[in-house]
């Protein structure tokens, strides 16, 4: 008995000294770890600014601002490419080291060629400073090296095969948020809808109090309404301005000017509770043919935002539901199930 419990503490002394060596070492072994292979920085939250640029002049600045972030400090950033970003920057580590005989060309390389990140926190303190080189030739790493490093490495991040450089995007149509409207319903205080050649269905949303919208005509000589406004549907109409996205930008399409020039299907401007109004114009631009009913219907439209500041593409199937007349709000509308005809 006295020789089973020697034998059991014994094992036991064996296995907390096994333990304690293997945590020393690892600890030992991330202290080691050289400062010019510490390019990931796990707590995302910390940065509120990141500057990415390359050796042509391009440039792109990502500030937070509370709950979103801005590019080049005039535009809303695509959030999908946030997160893209941070998500990398988070999670990016060194895979090997290159060899001695391939150092020289591979710094040569990025020089000429690298991107340059930059990472602030919110007082303005640099956090990092690292430069993003080519893919490797088996396409499976990234090259990158630490500002004052004289160190390249090969990096990726886990679970991912591929380039990292296309993550830290330039160009203005990578970086800006395709979103026309991005508003919750409770922070709109007005919407006004403009059909320029339908003038009797142009109508006007005001928050007279909170969780109460009136909706009267645009145009002064249109007839208000008579019949009682239906219950809840200012409210549902309002909840589709939050997420509408555009296809893709057309900033530098040929025909963008001769189409503002021309009178756009409807004009929507959206106002939220900081005053700030979004405007958006419509023009159809693909129509196509039902086969059976040969009733013809429109596709796509090209969208001007806050009159120039962007030209857009967008979907009837996702912008369709704001399409609405005067007359749906009520109960005796008659453009009750459809929205108004274009």
């Amino acid at each position: 008995m006295k020789r089973t419990l020697l034998l059991a503490a014994l094992f036991t002394f064996l296995g907390i000294a096994a333990w304690y060596v293997l945590t020393q070492k690892n600890q030992k072994t991330s202290v080691n770890v050289s400062w010019d292979m510490d390019f990931g920085v796990p707590e995302t939250g910390k940065i509120h600014k990141i500057f990415i640029a390359d050796r042509k002049g391009q440039t792109a600045t990502l500030v937070r601002e509370k709950n979103q972030w801005r590019y080049n400090g005039q535009f809303r950033a695509r959030p999908t490419a946030i997160q893209t970003l941070l998500e990398t920057i988070a999670q990016v580590r060194v895979q090997y080291a290159p060899t001695e005989t391939a150092k020289p060309s591979l710094i040569k390389s990025i020089a000429a060629e690298g991107i340059k990140v930059e990472l602030y926190d919110e007082d303005g303190k640099q956090i990092k400073c690292y430069y993003v080189g080519d893919v490797t030739t088996d396409e499976r790493g990234t090259y990158m090296i630490m500002d004052k490093s004289e160190n390249p490495y090969v990096v990726q991040v886990p679970g991912f095969i591929g380039q990292l450089r296309v993550r830290y995007m330039l160009g203005d149509d990578n970086w800006r948020d395709r979103a026309v409207f991005s508003e919750k319903p409770e922070e709109i205080e007005s919407v006004v809808v403009e059909y320029p050649q339908q003038k009797s269905q142009s109508f006007k949303i005001n928050k007279t109090k909170p969780l109460t919208y009136e909706v009267t005509p645009f145009y002064s000589t249109t007839p208000v309404l008579k019949g009682p406004q239906r219950k809840g549907v200012p409210e549902a109409y309002l909840l589709q301005f939050e997420s509408l996205i555009s296809e893709g930008f057309e900033n530098k399409n040929q025909v963008r000017d001769s189409v503002r020039a021309l009178v756009p299907f409807v004009i929507i401007t959206v106002k939220n509770k900081e005053g700030i109004e979004t405007k958006a114009r419509f023009w159809p631009v693909e129509v196509d043919q039902d086969p059976v009913t040969g009733q013809t219907f429109i596709v796509r439209y090209f969208t001007d935002l806050n009159d120039g500041a962007l030209f857009m593409l967008t979907q009837h199937q996702v912008f369709g539901p704001i399409f609405r007349g005067y007359s749906f709000f009520f109960e005796a509308g008659d453009d009750r199930r459809r929205g108004i005809r274009n």
